[in-house]
């Protein structure tokens, strides 16, 4: 069995391509960004849990995802927040199964008086899990692959 990926041929196609993998690029340094700066200088506070949630994400292939979601409200240096980041950065983590994405939220019920981790530079967006995702790391990959793929299928016509 031979696969042949010609790539985008027309002018506009290739535009639309390279927009695409740039596009995925920018997002994907963005969100890495944002992470890492938002795990680099934190303060701890105490939180609490107002509400949680599973929510089904990227429905493909017959299969569903999962990711758990926590509203919590939070003070930092006198001003009262809500936020409902479970990680740095806006990032989200999935799971395969509805129960590993509970299982994330164990010891965050509603009413429970957890640590929330505020970044010094943006105390809007506290999280509650200090762990860092791949995830960035495989969009700038999808993205770099598409521009490659694109650039390549340029000179090869």
């Amino acid at each position: 069995m031979e696969f042949n990926f010609n790539g985008p041929s027309g002018p506009l196609q290739i535009v639309l391509a390279l927009i695409v993998g740039l596009g995925a690029i920018g997002y994907g340094g963005y969100s890495y960004s944002a992470q890492s700066t938002a795990l680099e200088s934190t303060e701890t506070v105490n939180a609490t849990i107002v509400s949680t949630s599973i929510e089904r994400i990227n429905e493909r292939r017959g299969t569903d995802d999962y990711s758990p979601q926590a509203t919590f409200n939070y003070t930092y240096e006198g001003d009262t927040y809500t936020s409902s980041n479970m990680y740095p950065g806006g990032v989200s983590h999935e799971f395969e199964t509805k129960e590993d994405a509970r299982a994330q939220l164990e010891g965050f019920e509603p009413g429970a008086t957890v640590t929330a981790y505020v970044p010094t530079k943006s105390p809007r967006n506290a999280f509650l899990k200090h762990e860092s995702s791949n995830k960035p790391l495989y969009i700038i990959g999808l993205g770099a692959v598409l521009v490659l793929g694109t650039v390549l299928s340029i000179f090869r016509n």
